[in-house]
């Protein structure tokens, strides 16, 4: 959803002078849900109302089965919007939306609305989607290490489950797969699952053993019925052939609140490797409830873009002042 709309306030301030100006009470772009100005210079932006799926790049061409373009009010709260429903399958399975970029980068930021439908069940074991750098054919893939020149990802999702003893039920983290991993790598040479970002999977004894890849602040577990304002960062970071001067970054950001970054992680070994595809999945292992997720305004970048009223700089300082008296 893009919607239009601007309000601006008189303010008269007295400091000594009466001063009469135009001010707004916030930076332009973030007075309402209207995402127009940033999706003037953003690498990719979809509110779903292009009446269609073609500006997605899906070879299944998104079935309404799974990928279902429907009204609802959305995040604003808006007559006449429209949002992306994803619901994957009975069973084993996935739905997805893939978008290969227009252009690749070092650095990308996206931010995007959700809402898990009532009724989702987060207990059920699922993966995410969101940043890819690397050949399409390796999106998805698992279990094995990357080598640093072929790919390297962070999927977004909500964990599942307990681990040591704390249940994890519906709280965010990354998936990732990148070269440095060594969370879950039964062989180092190449056999790995998933690092976890923020580690929390423990306090340091088996799995989260580097202290600077755990959790600065404990992130609150999702909850059905609610939207939502997602953001999330990856940059490739300095390439590296041994993770010695790795740059390698993750972050992400849930109603504008910041729960990273993570740095110096090992992501590739070749400037070469490129972020080029963002990727919005829901995979579930095996079972799970029929009920899925909503999306809507979906905005990739080269720079944070913000929740919906809300400014990620400080406002420019008053122009135009005009005395219209003195004391």
């Amino acid at each position: 959803m893009f919607q239009r709309a601007v309000s601006l306030r008189i303010v008269t301030v007295f400091v000594g002078v009466s001063i009469c100006l135009l001010v707004g009470a916030r930076p332009l772009f973030a007075q309402t849900c209207s995402d127009v100005p940033v999706c003037s210079s953003a690498v990719f932006c979809s509110g779903f109302e292009e009446g269609s799926k073609a500006i997605w790049d899906d070879y299944d061409g998104n079935p309404d089965s799974t990928n279902l373009l429907m009204s609802d009010a959305g995040p604003c709260n808006t007559s006449g919007n429209h949002v992306m429903r994803m619901r994957a399958p009975a069973g084993r399975g996935a739905a997805d939306l893939v978008k290969v970029l227009p252009s690749t980068h070092d650095r990308l930021y996206a931010r995007w609305y959700q809402k898990w439908e009532p009724g989702y069940d987060f207990s059920a074991q699922n993966h995410g989607g969101g940043f890819h750098a690397g050949d399409r054919g390796f999106l998805g893939s698992s279990g094995n290490r990357p080598t640093g020149a072929d790919w390297y990802t962070a999927w977004f999702e909500p964990l599942a489950g307990s681990w040591s003893g704390q249940n994890l039920t519906g709280i965010p983290h990354f998936y990732s797969y990148y070269r440095g991993m060594y969370q879950q790598c039964s062989n180092p040479s190449g056999d790995c699952y998933g690092d976890s970002i923020p580690c929390m999977y423990d306090e340091g004894s088996f799995f989260c053993t580097k202290p600077a890849d755990r959790e600065r602040v404990m992130p609150q577990a999702f909850q059905a019925g609610r939207w939502y304002c997602i953001e999330i960062m990856l940059d490739g970071g300095a390439p590296s052939s041994t993770g010695a001067g790795a740059t390698g970054a993750q972050d992400f950001w849930i109603d504008n609140v910041e729960y990273g970054p993570w740095t110096n992680l090992w992501h590739r070994t070749t400037s070469n490797l490129k972020i080029n595809i963002f990727w919005m999945n829901q995979f579930f292992h095996g079972d799970h409830s029929i009920q899925g997720v909503l999306l809507d305004d979906v905005v990739v970048s080269t720079t944070r873009v913000g929740c919906h009223g809300s400014s990620t700089s400080a406002p420019n300082p008053p122009t135009n002042l005009r005395i219209v008296s003195t004391n």
